[in-house]
């Protein structure tokens, strides 16, 4: 009470000051024309180990006090005019929450894209042999969780989790590092998984410009399907290898002798299928044979086979 009562007279407040005495605490009341603002730091200033809060939340606090400001919704400004949203606050007076040491699991999960990467933050005691600071140390050691390994001396961490932190951030151009191997070793897994279906289907544009049908066939299902397709609508379809053999030996066929060159991009859906965009100069047709077409191919494998293809134009 005493305290209180020293930070209200040093705020020198020019007004009446009631102060009530009951059983368990104390009462104080004044009406000023002014918030006081300043009395709440003098307040803190007596109890540093407590705080100022509006809402208290959930769970039992220990209140040491607690400050209303009221106006009246009668209240003006100093123009007279009416205030429009009078100040009507409770805060109460608690103790500072103790600052607890937050626990963490020294594994930190990396993903590269679908794949789980771990990693380990190792931690050890540490102590500054000059000055006789403890504190803890990094273990330059972040694939594998050990209790030994070379020691990191740029810091001494005062924390734990300032040192996991810190490791954390330390552990990321290992885990770039990783991720750029990663990724060179997903290209060369997926160059090998495209390496015999690009070889069938390069086969079969060669055959085809070479007019081999021997060639054309060879890697083919033994229930092969062939579709033609024109602005998405079917216009032929050929089932099983004589048909298509047929179609091919005939003048209509527009397949061979086109000297198909296959683009650049090629679409994979491996295992299931490869779609290849080609361009040429028509040489059967003589009004089309100087403007360059375009034609796209779908190959569906199966056991390194052609079971199906589908021409579209």
């Amino acid at each position: 009470m005493e305290l209180i009562k020293n930070c209200i007279l040093k705020s020198k407040i020019q007004f009446p000051i009631y102060i009530c005495e009951y059983e368990e605490n104390f009462s104080i009341n004044f009406t000023s024309d002014y918030e006081e603002w300043e009395l709440d730091s003098k307040i803190l200033n007596c109890f540093p180990e407590y705080e100022f809060t509006e809402d208290l939340e959930k769970g039992r606090k220990e209140i040491r006090l607690q400050i209303s400001r009221n106006q009246s919704e009668f209240c003006s400004d100093d123009w007279g005019r009416p205030i429009e949203n009078p100040l009507n606050e409770t805060k109460y007076l608690i103790k500072k929450p103790r600052e607890k040491s937050q626990k963490f699991n020294p594994k930190i999960t990396v993903l590269f894209e679908d794949k789980e990467q771990d990693y380990y933050v190792n931690i050890v005691n540490g102590i500054n042999k000059g000055s006789g600071e403890k504190g803890f140390l990094l273990l330059n050691e972040f694939k594998t969780q050990v209790e030994k390994s070379e020691v990191l001396k740029d810091n001494l961490y005062k924390t734990k989790i300032e040192a996991f932190h810190f490791g954390f951030l330390k552990m990321q151009n290992l885990v770039d590092n990783d991720f750029e191997e990663y990724i060179k070793d997903k290209k060369k897994e997926i160059s090998k998984q495209q390496r015999i279906p690009r070889k069938i289907v390069r086969d079969f544009i060669k055959a085809c410009n070479q007019n081999d049908i021997d060639g054309i066939i060879r890697q083919f299902n033994e229930n092969f399907i062939f579709e033609k397709r024109v602005d998405w609508k079917t216009e032929s379809v050929f089932n099983g290898i004589e048909e298509f053999k047929e179609y091919i030996k005939s003048a209509n066929q527009d397949l061979c002798d086109n000297e198909f060159k296959i683009r650049s991009y090629w679409g994979f859906n491996l295992p299931k299928s490869v779609t290849i965009r080609v361009k040429y100069f028509p040489k059967q047709n003589i009004k089309d044979n100087m403007t360059l077409k375009s034609r796209r191919f779908i190959f569906d494998l199966q056991d390194n086979k052609i079971l199906r293809i589908t021409e579209e134009k």
